[in-house]
């Protein structure tokens, strides 16, 4: 019996001693994705452990009881769970973490692999759904003033009599970005010239840029950079939005969204009217801000044929009619006196489908078809001109999902027919095709460092052949940090609407002119992380460098080819921080543009060399909303090495939300700074005026009052 007793003391004595151990695997709670470098540990105790490469660690030496364990990482949610020792099982024990980061869970579809954001080997930037819907109350007529929000942007005005806007990318000219509209690059030529920057942003779903070269999927004029503007698509439940705006410079606008899905098939539609007054600012007799009225309806109907079959057909047809001059002429139309007038109206209509099938679990068929009419008539103090230019975009790929690897494959043609009607001008008419075959890989070279190769082959049927390699890297050595280099080249074809109006019958292409070639290195540096659990910091550095050769310049009134490259270089910083609900973003872009001639360095004109932008926004959920914009524009040179003026542009908004409804009150440009306030922008007679570059805005300072409603069932 003696036995007995102390070998059942001596047994309850190792048990109570006992020690335990356990298992953890940690992973991202979207992709399931394993996360390295997770930090647990047990409350009120000095245990603790990091995940390795696969995400799994161990806690050892647990005795028996229940245990209060917290899993924290980088970007991540922390999360706190109860383990009760000793375990039923063996088995790991699965955590998974949220992903505090919001472009997180952005997909990219510039790129064709429809991948998140953060593991694209490329660098992407987006303005993403959030974005869009605020800025729809804030300018609610085009998207020109949420891109000039970013400092590697500079968004310049083109024309003092027609108000149209062009995007600028990394100091180099507006003809070398490319804007498409869902995957299409149809703003090109004659068609490209006037009015693509003014889409609603309620309309849209996000905006994917691009910085640097970008030519592989969609051919060489990506240069500077590339915009692509994402419709929205359906969702589950009905959706209506409504939109009024009106503003102290006699703007109108009133936008319309609905959408709708029911089983396999859905639907969107957009419907937008903009009306401005002629207004001139700074009383010269002038329009500072044109007279202009336009209609845009874009439908988009989608059908699910099957699980595997997707297809997408849309509209669009825009109308534009606009009036700019003397302000008499305007009002009251030409006479001997005020005989300085400049009328346009253009017509765009647009035809696109989208066929996707998923052949089968890794190989998916993407099939894309578009056309676009564009039809402009000027009229430029009597002087006519009328012309027409259709535009087509076809396109077939194949993407090949393997274990390490993504193929990008595929073949498009771009088509640019110019037909005047018209003969008071040198335009000729003319016919673009561009036949183009690539293939691209992501290549998953390890689990931290990834490749993008893309090589990219063209035939154009008047300026020959052209071969585009491209590569990028990505290094992610855990995850907080991201380093990405890229390389790449370009191209661009002669178009004469690129330098002058149709109207403008003296500049002309010389004989032996020939395509702009293009080469370019990016990099940047990206960090992110959690700080007390609380603030969300990002930060990305990036540095560029673009030389184009055979630059076209003119010469006595004749473009020609240039022996002399021309160079852009620079760097831009990004800083986002996020505190409950305040937000912070800096950025400073600094480039360098520039041209070696007869020995002296000329600067890229309309190029700010130094820019800042900075956007404060808080936020009480569901009540308020409050901004806070500024941005400045330092060293910017026009021809000739001319120096102008810095501009502080500000901004502030407020916005009143309620149950399905918000009321917006918003001022752009509270200093009215504007070029007229440096300098006469008109010179000579009132009847045969003459007008200087335009390195700033015009209009100055404008306050808009915003209603919109929307309704989600």
């Amino acid at each position: 019996m003696k036995f007995i007793v102390l070998a059942i003391c001596l047994l309850i004595a190792k048990i109570s001693m006992a020690q335990y151990k356990a298992t953890f695997i940690v992973q991202d709670s979207l992709t399931q994705e394993s996360i390295d470098n997770a930090y647990l540990s047990i409350t009120s105790s000095s245990k603790a452990a990091i995940t390795n490469s696969n995400g799994s660690t161990m806690l050892l030496d647990l005795k028996e009881g229940t245990y209060s364990i917290t899993v924290r990482c980088l970007s991540y949610r922390p999360k706190t769970i109860l383990l009760e020792i000793p375990l039923p099982t063996d088995s790991p024990i699965q955590v998974r973490l949220f992903n505090l980061n919001e472009v997180e869970d952005v997909i990219i579809s510039t790129t064709r692999t429809n991948s998140r954001v953060e593991n694209l080997p490329t660098k992407v930037e987006v303005l993403g759904q959030e974005d869009m819907n605020e800025e729809s109350t804030i300018v609610p007529g085009n998207v020109s003033s949420i891109l000039g929000d970013l400092a590697i942007i500079t968004v310049q005005r083109m024309n003092p009599v027609n108000g149209n806007d062009a995007i600028r990318m990394q100091g180099l000219d507006a003809r070398y970005t490319q804007l498409m509209r869902d995957g299409m690059p149809l703003y090109s030529g004659f068609s490209g010239s006037l009015g693509v920057l003014a889409i609603p942003p309620l309309d849209l779903k996000q905006i994917e840029i691009i910085k640097g070269s970008a030519s592989t999927l969609y051919g060489g004029g990506a240069i500077g950079g590339l915009i692509n503007f994402i419709s929205k698509t359906p969702v589950e439940h009905p959706e209506v939005t409504i939109l009024f705006n009106t503003t102290t410079l006699k703007e109108g606008n009133m936008n319309a969204y609905f959408s709708d899905k029911k089983k396999n098939k859905g639907y969107t539609f957009f419907a937008g009217a903009t009306s401005k007054q002629p207004i001139d600012v700074n009383s010269d007799g002038f329009s500072d801000v044109i007279y202009n009225k336009n209609i845009l309806i874009h439908p988009r109907f989608f059908w699910d044929l099957n699980k595997h079959v997707k297809v997408c057909l849309g509209y669009t047809s825009n109308f534009d009619y606009r009036k700019g001059g003397d302000m008499e002429a305007i009002k009251n139309g030409i006479d001997s006196i005020y005989t300085f007038l400049q009328k346009e109206d253009s017509w765009r209509n647009t035809v696109d489908l989208d066929y996707k099938n998923d052949l089968n679990t890794t190989l998916a068929l993407s099939v894309k078809s578009a056309a676009s009419y564009y039809k402009r008539n000027i009229n430029n103090s009597g002087v006519d001109f009328n012309a027409g230019q259709l535009a087509s975009y076809n396109e077939i790929n194949l993407v090949k999902n393997g274990h390490k690897h993504i193929f990008v494959s595929g073949v498009n043609f771009a088509g640019e027919n110019f037909n005047k009607r018209t003969s008071n001008s040198v335009i000729k008419d003319y016919h673009y095709a561009t036949l183009g075959a690539f293939l691209q890989d992501n290549w998953q070279f390890t689990k931290k460092i990834s490749a993008q190769l893309g090589l990219r082959a063209d035939h154009h049927n008047m300026y020959g052949e052209f071969l585009l390699p491209r590569i990028s890297i990505f290094m992610q050595p855990n995850q907080a940090w991201g380093v990405r280099l890229a390389a790449g080249s370009g191209y661009k074809t002669p178009n004469l609407f690129d330098y002058v109006l149709p109207t403008e019958t003296a500049l002309k292409f010389a004989s032996d002119v020939k395509a702009e070639k293009a080469r370019g290195l990016n990099g940047d540096i990206s960090y992110k992380a959690i700080i007390f659990d609380k603030i969300k910091l990002q930060i990305d550095e990036a540095l560029y460098y673009s030389e184009i050769s055979n630059p076209i310049q003119w010469m006595k009134d004749t473009l020609n080819n240039s022996s002399n490259a021309q160079k852009s270089v620079g760097t831009d910083t990004y800083i986002r921080v996020k505190y409950d609900k305040l937000e912070l973003y800096l950025g400073y872009n600094h480039t360098e543009a520039f041209q070696q001639l007869a020995g002296q360095r000329l600067n890229a004109p309309f190029n700010p060399k130094d820019k800042f932008s900075a956007t404060l926004a808080y936020e009480i959920e569901g009540t308020w909303r409050f901004g806070l914009e500024s941005s400045y524009s330092g060293n910017q040179f026009i021809y000739n090495n001319q120096k102008v003026h810095s501009i502080w542009f500000v901004a502030m908004m407020a916005e009143r939300k309620f149950k399905k409804s918000s009321l917006v009150l918003n001022c752009e440009n509270v200093l009215d700074q504007r070029q007229s306030r440096f300098e006469s922008i008109v010179t000579g007679s009132r009847s045969s005026p003459s007008f200087k570059p335009l390195w700033a805005t015009t209009e100055g300072r404008v306050i808009n009052l915003s209603y919109k409603f929307s309704f989600v069932k």
